[in-house]
């Protein structure tokens, strides 16, 4: 439960095909942590770092209670690829936020029904 009211998330970070610096890993990490901003409830991510013929790939999977966004790009070097890929998992993140949000204001501006006449 500590986890999830404001602990550490979990990372998980892969590399296929490739070898991850220092510098990256803990760069995912802090941009990771960011998007807590959006979702404080982010339980874990799965970062998969590849080189798919000669082009590198960044994939980012969030958990969030249950569920999973999933967020995938490309780039010239690794991290170009992560922070597109990061990028668009915020903006669904966001989405996210916006219909719970939106859903919720609907509902408690709906008008009771008029009362019977008698």
């Amino acid at each position: 439960m500590d986890r999830i009211l404001g602990g550490t998330m979990d990372v998980r970070l892969t590399a296929r095909h490739c070898s991850i610096p220092d510098t990256l890993r803990r760069r995912t990490s802090e941009r990771l942590e960011a998007l807590r901003r959006y979702e404080p409830t982010l339980s874990g991510a799965d970062v998969r770092f590849d080189l798919d013929h000669g082009s590198p790939l960044a994939e980012v999977r969030v958990k969030i209670r249950g569920q999973a966004l999933q967020a995938s790009a490309g780039g010239d070097t690794f991290q170009v690829a992560l922070d597109s890929a990061i990028q668009r998992a915020e903006r669904q993140l966001r989405r996210r936020r916006d219909r719970i949000t939106d859903h919720k204001a609907a509902a408690a501006a709906v008008p009771p029904p008029p009362a019977a006449l008698p």
